[in-house]
């Protein structure tokens, strides 16, 4: 903090640890526009069965959805820090991923980041922890404009601001018809100061899927008439750079399973609306566990997708996920390995090598059960 003093003092003085605690002495507004609530899910059907990492997040707790009325208030660096007017950060708003405590906030290794952008009128903040990755795009960003839409008392934005460097993010804004000319482009402006920032809180900070958020997603984005087609399945490849997640083999691992009809996709080198559509029309999905998977929220009633781990990185959003689709089947196969000690995200780029009879296996008994 001192370094940024020297350059102007633009990194959070104090932390408010939550909005409440912002509350508190300041000028912030909230609105509250549903309570907190818990849910359980059933821990899903996979191989090895009974694995622990499901097992411990059937449970979860979801804040209440909320927004947050800030004269003056600044968004800084591309991790999104919102921070009041009078120097704080709203640690409850901007929580980044394995920061147990304020000081953590990636925010203060940066002390040299550049002076504020003054941006007059209202700002509706749709950028977030993340938010380059599809999946955070999709599941975190976008879902804030529900919370904007269902608080008319905090009045309209005049300007989103929100990253749109990448393809997937200008195809996403383009098909929710946020007009580009009222849109300030957070990789552009990576430090701006509002006359009145609205903060819509994120719909989950801990991957665990509103299901509100979810059908806000197929109520936007699914095109009319979608639905799974009879026969239609497909694998999701994640390329073949090695240390990425991908499937080890995967040429052979797709000829065994030939006589079931897999159509290989590339998200990447499809648009959002092609990714979208091929998810909302395959009856069968098979993918190893990445980004992509975040299509899922347009799945079909009556499909199966079955996830792909490697046996030291087994992660549990996608099934969340799965649980507030209409309808939606769930399976999961770990692949062959050791896992080793576990300790999160340590085998985060590890790539997959699937027993090819256990595969053909599993798949044989979901085309059975349809």
């Amino acid at each position: 903090m001192a370094l940024s003093r020297r350059r102007g003092g633009v990194l959070p003085t104090t932390v408010a640890p939550t909005i409440e605690a912002a509350t508190r002495g300041g000028d912030l507004s909230v609105h509250v526009l549903a309570p907190a609530e818990d849910v359980r899910r059933e821990p899903p059907a996979g191989d090895p069965p009974a694995h622990p990492t499901f097992a411990a997040q059937t449970t979860a707790h979801f804040a209440p959805q909320r927004v947050l009325e800030l004269p003056g208030g600044r968004v800084l660096g591309p991790h999104r820090a919102v921070i009041t007017r009078d120097g704080a950060l709203l640690h409850e708003v901007v929580r980044y991923f394995g920061a147990a405590r304020p000081l953590e906030h990636p925010i203060f290794l940066h002390p040299f980041a550049p002076p504020a952008i003054d941006q007059p009128g209202t700002v509706g903040l749709l950028a977030s922890r993340g938010d380059g990755n599809y999946y955070h795009f999709l599941h975190d960003v976008v879902p804030r404009l529900a919370l904007l839409d269902r608080c008319p008392e905090a009045g309209k934005p005049d300007v989103w601001y929100v990253p749109r460097r990448t393809r997937f993010q200008r195809e996403l804004l383009e098909l929710l018809d946020l007009p580009e000319n009222r849109l300030v482009d957070a990789g552009a402006v990576p430090h701006l100061r509002a006359e009145r920032l609205l903060v819509p809180t994120l719909p989950d900070l801990d991957l665990n899927h509103p299901a509100w958020a979810t059908q806000y997603l197929r109520d936007r984005l699914l095109p009319a008439g979608a639905r799974p087609i009879a026969g239609r399945r497909i694998y999701v490849t994640r390329g073949a750079a090695p240390h990425t997640r991908i499937l080890l083999d995967e040429a052979e691992v797709l000829a065994s399973l030939d006589r079931f009809g897999f159509e290989r996709i590339d998200p990447g080198a499809m648009s959002v609306v092609e990714q979208i559509r091929a998810f909302a029309e395959a009856e069968l999905i098979l993918a190893p566990h990445g980004a992509a998977l975040a299509n899922l929220a347009f799945a079909g009633a009556g499909a199966t997708v079955v996830e792909l781990f490697a046996p030291d990185f087994v992660q549990g959003c996608y099934w969340k996920l799965a649980t507030t689709v209409p309808g939606l089947r769930y399976r999961y196969l770990v692949g062959e390995g050791r896992a080793g000690r576990f300790r999160e995200g340590l085998g985060v780029s590890s790539d997959i090598r699937i027993d090819v009879r256990s595969l053909n296996s599993v798949i044989g008994r979901v085309v059975r059960s349809r």
